[in-house]
């Protein structure tokens, strides 16, 4: 499921729909789709129709029986389909299966139920409660979803227990309180899981953020450092472009803390991130590392690419900028380009050659950029 406003998409997500895609990723992500878990309930299933046929074989319990097989089939056949045609197998696909599977099932069991076999009802009522608590834990993501299924399966059985009269009409009133209490359980289970991802969420972002300046921080770096390293081309491949990483750092930043104090130098670091992520723009990541130093990456950038956005970043943080007692200040800024692949594939080594190139800026005047190695060029 990709984030939509559709109506659809919000009545099966329910209050899901409102959280980031982070969120929403995980906790689908806890929908078991394993072929090991497809083939034991579709196994199951399949043995139920075939112990009814063999106990009743009748044209109604062959046709349950081959209604059953063809959806199993599919929800089998489905994945494998998926992966040859190079497409993720789409979890809204194996659930409105599942679904049609589980709701076919219990209209089957309904019809075994009506026949009068004790046998055929005490194995429909089982089966049926057994999917039922199924549904409650595998799909608690989606509980407005799984809810539903769970009634639609139930309910054909126990109408038609409660049609038989007697004391199967207190065999219906228990069969619905426990389906009941198992949609109950399992809105008040999403909640829980919920709570508990959303919650590992903000502290992993908490971990990864900058608490003065809201950007990126270098544990984040370092692990999308790594992620890009992992992507780039093979060194075999011919015109493929990497991406450049700035190292970035404020000349005479300690001027403005001698001058105003380190409240106002924080608020002036705030202001200069801000700035920073607006001249570099959307697809670039910031990182501010410790201090007064800042890492961009730009991804898919060359050289030149690299150089007019190093200039750009000079531009904008060497400007007058308004300080929070209304006097204004002025700092300079140098960076220190490297280049992956040209210029390395590890993470370590492409931040240590970036920090040379600043070092070598700094040390011939501050106030420009220049490449690792290229500097003298």
């Amino acid at each position: 499921m990709t984030q939509d406003d559709s109506p659809f998409l919000k009545m099966v997500l329910g209050n899901l729909a409102a959280e980031p895609m982070a969120v929403r990723k995980r906790l689908l992500g806890t929908i078991p789709q394993s072929p090991l878990a497809l083939v034991v309930t579709s196994i199951t299933i399949l043995l139920i129709c075939v112990t009814t046929v063999l106990i009743l074989p009748t044209l109604w319990t062959w046709f349950w029986l081959g209604i059953s097989a063809i959806i199993v089939l599919w929800r089998l056949l489905y994945p494998a389909l998926c992966t040859r045609l190079g497409r993720k197998t789409p979890l809204a696909g194996i659930m409105a299966s599942s679904a049609l599977l589980f709701i076919t099932f219990g209209f089957g069991c309904a019809g075994s139920i009506a026949t009068g076999d004790s046998a055929l009802t005490a194995m429909s009522v089982a089966a049926v409660m057994g999917m039922v608590a199924g549904l409650a834990t595998r799909w608690a993501a989606v509980p407005r979803a799984a809810v539903l299924t769970m009634l639609l399966t139930a309910l054909p059985p126990i109408a038609t227990l409660a049609l038989q009269g007697g004391v199967s009409v207190l065999a219906a009133l228990c069969v619905a309180s426990v389906v009941m209490s198992v949609a109950a359980y399992t809105v008040q289970n999403h909640e829980n899981l919920l709570a508990a991802v959303v919650g590992e969420e903000v502290n992993v972002r908490l971990a990864r953020t900058d608490h003065l300046t809201g950007l990126s921080n270098r544990v984040d770096l370092d692990a999308r450092l790594r992620a890009a390293c992992a992507a780039l081309p093979p060194s075999t491949a011919t015109g493929a472009v990497g991406f450049a990483l700035l190292y970035l750092d404020l000349d005479d930043f300690k001027s403005v803390n001698d001058a105003h104090g380190h409240a106002v130098g924080d608020e002036f670091l705030r202001r200069i991130a801000g700035c920073l992520r607006a001249t570099v723009g959307p697809d670039a990541f910031v990182f501010r590392i410790g201090g007064d130093e800042f890492v961009v990456l730009l991804p898919d950038a060359d050289e030149l690419a690299a150089r007019a956005v190093s200039q750009e970043v000079i531009v904008a943080l060497s400007r007058e900028h308004s300080l929070p007692d209304g006097r204004r200040a002025r700092v300079g800024c140098s960076v220190g380009l490297s280049l992956a692949p040209a210029q390395g594939r590890e993470p370590e080594v492409l931040l240590a050659r970036a920090d040379a190139a600043l070092y070598e800026v700094k040390h011939q005047g501050k106030g420009n950029t220049g490449v690792w190695r290229t500097l003298g060029s």
